[in-house]
């Protein structure tokens, strides 16, 4: 998702970037997400502005990813605003973490181009629950059976509370 500032004209350039599995693979390791039915993709524009460059636009579709109670999966749909500002510096090496810091929506690209890949993913990332959940009702795995609990109840956790609770021993006296 490189994009060359000589090639932005006065009017930008219109950006139509699909987000796909290998994208997401690559970008996204170690999280388990895939793009949902709808697909993801980041529509926008990158424009001049003065002597910077101006991305605005929007992740729109939906994610799939394990629930966090269930392990079934749930669809996120997104619907991430993204502005950022790119500013060209001649060597990326000079500026310093507290210049970044100061102002986390302005990046700085070298060379002519672009990168808008690091945004789109941090963006991504950012927009993810930490406890992404299939519905607000599920009801998760059995702690100590295992079993789906949102395909088959289970009294597993009552009967186990009984069999370990402070009353436990009463439970073993016959009458």
């Amino acid at each position: 998702m490189q994009f060359k500032v000589k090639d932005i004209g006065d009017e930008g350039v219109e950006v139509d970037v699909a987000l796909t599995p290998v994208w997401l693979g690559r970008e996204c390791a170690g999280i388990d997400v895939t793009p949902g039915v709808e697909g993801l993709a980041f529509r926008g524009r990158l424009e001049i502005s003065g002597s910077d460059y101006l991305l605005r636009g929007q992740l729109v579709g939906s994610l799939v990813t394990p629930c966090a109670r269930c392990l079934e999966s749930a669809t996120l749909p997104l619907a991430v605003d993204v502005s950022v500002v790119y500013t060209e510096v001649d060597d990326p090496d000079e500026v310093e973490e507290d210049d970044t810091l100061d102002a986390p929506d302005v990046l700085t690209f070298s060379g002519g181009v672009s990168d808008l890949t690091a945004e789109l993913r941090d963006e991504l990332l950012l927009a993810l629950p930490p406890s992404p959940l299939c519905g607000e009702e599920c009801a998760g795995l059995c702690p100590v059976c295992g079993g789906q609990r949102n395909a088959t109840p289970c009294d597993c956790a009552e009967r186990e509370r009984a069999r370990s609770g402070k009353f436990a021993v009463l439970a073993k006296l016959k009458s």
